[in-house]
């Protein structure tokens, strides 16, 4: 290896060059690369979401579930299947297999499956919503949500032009909106008029349904006895169903619908209410794209909505909340404070035992190191998120080590005589072999996270990665660069140590401390055993083990849960009474908080008698209290609620999704068995 040593630390400037090339590859790469919150991530799960509206959940457990699972049975590698049936909604969760070999031809099998079920009641007018899902398409970046005291058809008309624009922002990849109702064309017959026609409502019916072939008729509903409501959803404006013929003669008057019947241009009955800061809005929960950036997209979102401000009548305000690029942005500011403070201690500190030259070059493995770990990520399919980050912020206090003993070592050859060049190159050959090993036995530490089975497992893969590439930078840099950096700050200054005689005290005093340890080392053997045995102990005993604290969390989740059959605005009412308390929170702790009733985030699915308020907090480091204990504090307010339906409370920790501490499952088919 001497040969390869004196061949770099005879090239200074191919030295620097290098060094150069590694900073210049990471500072463009990190101009290009993604970012986001989470790594990609498959989950191996798909859920398959069906409605069937005015239906019980024992219909919907009958007519269509039992259905889809019976036919998902027939689809081999699935570990799993889970359903709720709900009123008017079937979700079913499927599971695949961990170690399945195909996964893609698993889901695609079971798409196949899905679709092969046709026997649905009528009522049941949409396809099952098939929704393949892993970390990306799970998770919003951020929300924007347009307000104003306006009537909702104008409201809707802004949202929809916004909508367009929103769409067009580069790392967008689809919107789920809400509270955004869809258009319909409603149609009341006159029960006079049908009969001085002597027209039955099913020939009225029946008509409307032939001229509108794009979908199917809607409802048919008797409000009194003098009116009929027929709605449909596909006409695009009233004079088109008021033209439709329902019955014409030779020798007859031609009859169209418009003379039985009062038309109206209205929108559908809420499903979902939406509101943001206790304001009725039409909201856009916007997911990232494959590739997109999540900084870069969350900033072009939140420059639109500033435009859009500008443009917008007073009296209609876009707002946006739950920006997860403030996540990431945190994540790269502790990277940079840590690589920062690691720099600076060693400027400040390495020069009392050696100098300030070699205190430089030991200093510049830190950023070299961490900006080729960031040019290599790509190339191994991984970009910049949390988990990346957290990697490299553990390997931030390992990376320097090994460079710290190979300059001391080059600087104590030098000062045992040898020259510049030999100092490099004896110095380095004499620790190489410590230091190769120093870092494989880290690498070894943190290797078996490659392994780890199941989603959690998939998602630390970064960490591992991350602290592998930065030491093997590490130990190139090192290697080729270190030694011949040194060089020529070892040719200006003198051969002799000076000025350091406190340093050669202290080296005499620690000898005789290591003297009589390992003269009397029988008997300090056991005390270390014993004190590593009672720090075992007391870890176990006292310190708790959480493998995602909730200390730093910014969000929480308030749900309410109100018995089946409750109609969506009891249900709205209800929670309306969490939102003013949640409103009361101090400014400094509440950045903004969002209203769903309708729908449950945790199974994807709508259902009337559930709604909840996601609180976003403001960052952890400018209030004085965690999100534990303003959970805490909104439990005790919202007591009174208890009795009439069920509150529970969740602090989105982050991190990959994990199952519950403890989780109890009674399955069987007779249900006063199980309750």
């Amino acid at each position: 290896m001497n040969s390869f040593f004196r061949f770099f630390a005879e090239r200074h400037i191919l030295a620097t060059l290098i060094t150069l090339m590694i900073i210049l590859l990471g500072l463009t790469t990190l101009m290009s690369i993604k970012r986001d919150i989470y790594p990609q991530v498959d989950f191996g799960m798909m859920q398959i979401v069906t409605r069937y509206p005015g239906a019980s959940p024992e219909d919907v457990e009958l007519n269509v579930t039992n259905k889809l699972e019976e036919e998902l049975k027939s689809v081999t590698g699935i570990d799993n299947i889970t359903s709720i049936s709900m009123e008017n909604v079937s979700s079913i969760m499927v599971t695949i297999e961990i170690d399945a070999s195909d996964q893609d031809q698993i889901k695609s099998e079971i798409r196949e499956a899905v679709n092969r079920v046709t026997d649905f009641p009528v009522e049941v007018t949409e396809s099952p919503l098939i929704n393949d899902l892993n970390s990306t398409n799970t998770h919003e970046i951020i929300e924007v949500g347009l307000s104003g005291d306006i009537p909702y058809r104008d409201l809707r008309e802004y949202a929809r032009i916004f909508e367009k624009k929103l769409k067009n922002v580069p790392g967008v990849s689809r919107l789920q909106r809400l509270g955004y109702r869809a258009r319909e064309i409603k149609v009341e017959v006159s029960p006079q008029a049908i009969s001085n026609y002597q027209i039955p409502m099913r020939e009225v019916i029946a008509a409307v349904q032939r001229r509108n072939i794009r979908g199917t008729t809607g409802a048919f509903e008797s409000y009194t006895s003098e009116k009929n409501l027929v709605t449909f959803a596909q006409f695009r404006n009233p004079q088109e169903v008021g033209d439709v013929i329902v019955r014409s003669s030779f020798d007859g008057p031609i009859i169209k619908v418009k003379d039985l019947a009062l038309i109206t241009d209205s929108f559908e009955d809420e499903r979902v209410l939406s509101r943001m800061n206790g304001k009725s809005t039409i909201s856009f929960v916007v997911f990232l794209s494959e590739n997109g950036d999540v900084i870069r997209t969350c900033d072009a979102v939140k420059a639109l909505v500033k435009q859009e401000n500008q443009n917008l009548p007073e009296n209609v305000e876009v707002s946006y909340t739950k920006d997860i690029s403030r996540i990431v942005k945190t994540s790269f500011e502790v990277v940079l404070w840590n690589g920062l403070i690691g720099l600076v201690l060693i400027i400040l500190i390495l020069p009392i035992f050696l100098n300030f030259r070699t205190a430089f070059w030991v200093a510049l493995g830190i950023p070299v190191a961490m900006l080729g770990t960031i040019y290599l990520l790509p190339l191994f399919g991984m970009y910049l998120d949390t988990i990346t980050l957290s990697g490299m912020i553990l390997v931030i206090g390992i990376i320097v080590d090994d460079a710290i003993i190979i300059a001391e070592n080059i600087s104590k050859r030098r000062e045992l005589g040898d020259s510049p060049l030999d100092a490099a190159v004896n110095g380095m050959s004499e620790v190489f072999r410590p230091v190769v090993t120093t870092i494989l036995t880290t690498f070894l530490v943190f290797a078996p996270m490659f392994f780890m089975p199941g989603i959690f497992g998939k998602f630390i893969v970064p960490i591992p990665l991350a602290i592998s590439l930065a030491l093997f930078i590490s130990l190139l840099e090192v290697m080729i660069a270190l030694p011949a950096h040194l060089v020529p700050s070892m040719k200006r200054r003198s051969v002799k140590s000076t000025g350091r005689q406190w340093f050669k005290n202290l080296t005499g005093r620690y000898r005789k401390v290591v003297y009589h340890v390992l003269k009397f080392r029988y008997l300090l053997i056991p005390i270390f055993i014993g004190m590593l045995g009672f720090a075992f102990w007391f870890s176990g005993k006292y310190i708790k083990f959480i493998l995602f604290p909730t200390e730093a969390a910014d969000f929480f989740y308030v749900g309410y849960e109100m018995p089946v059959g409750t109609p969506l605005k009891t249900t709205s009412a209800q929670v309306t009474k969490i939102e003013d308390i949640v409103a009361k929170l101090p400014e400094d702790e509440l950045a903004s908080f969002t209203t769903r009733i309708g729908t449950n985030p945790f199974i994807f699915a709508e259902t009337e008698n559930y709604g909840y308020v996601a609180v976003n907090l403001s960052p952890h480091t400018e209030r004085s209290r965690t999100a534990d204990q303003i959970v805490e504090a909104l439990r005790l307010e919202t007591k009174a609620f208890e009795g009439e339906g069920k509150i529970a409370f969740v602090i989105e920790s982050g991190g990959p999704p994990v199952g519950k501490p403890v989780s109890l499952r009674i399955v069987g088919s007779n249900d006063q068995m199980r309750t």
